[in-house]
């Protein structure tokens, strides 16, 4: 395995971007029509579709936490083989609100993206924490 030109660092660079912006469309569009997910609570395959119905209620929890902004703090790649590219990276999420104090959360994900022809495509998320499930332990009842 060889480390090539920083593809799939540009590529999530792009993806953290289209996020923080919260360009949906352009988002979804960076994962295969099926991705495999897999975090905490185990593993399942995804549509592209179902996971664009799905990230209105993400943001609705970010923003009921106080989220103020999110950086991403790292990312390398290794390439494996000819076509695929393993990105690791660091998330940093910001939140403030009103009744507490502000705090960050860091979290770490891989993801194994098929970079075999323009557009790059997202295969397989791995979420190593459930930033949902930490952000409700904090929201306010």
């Amino acid at each position: 395995m060889e480390l090539k030109n920083g593809a799939g660092v540009r590529f999530i660079e792009a993806f953290a971007r289209n996020s923080a912006d919260g360009c949906i469309a352009e988002l979804i569009t960076q994962f295969c029509e099926q991705f495999l997910y897999a975090g905490p609570a185990g593993s399942q395959w995804v549509g592209a579709g179902d996971f664009a119905l799905a990230l209105p209620k993400r943001k609705q929890i970010f923003e009921q936490a106080g989220h103020r902004s999110t950086e991403l703090a790292g990312a390398q790649e290794l390439w494996l083989g000819e076509r695929y590219v393993l990105v690791r990276t660091r998330w940093r999420f910001a939140f403030e609100l009103d009744t507490k104090a502000p705090y960050t959360l860091e979290t770490e994900s891989d993801f194994v993206v098929d970079a075999g022809a323009e557009p790059f495509r997202i295969l397989v998320y791995l979420a190593h924490q459930d930033i949902v499930e930490m952000l409700r332990r904090r929201i306010p009842a």
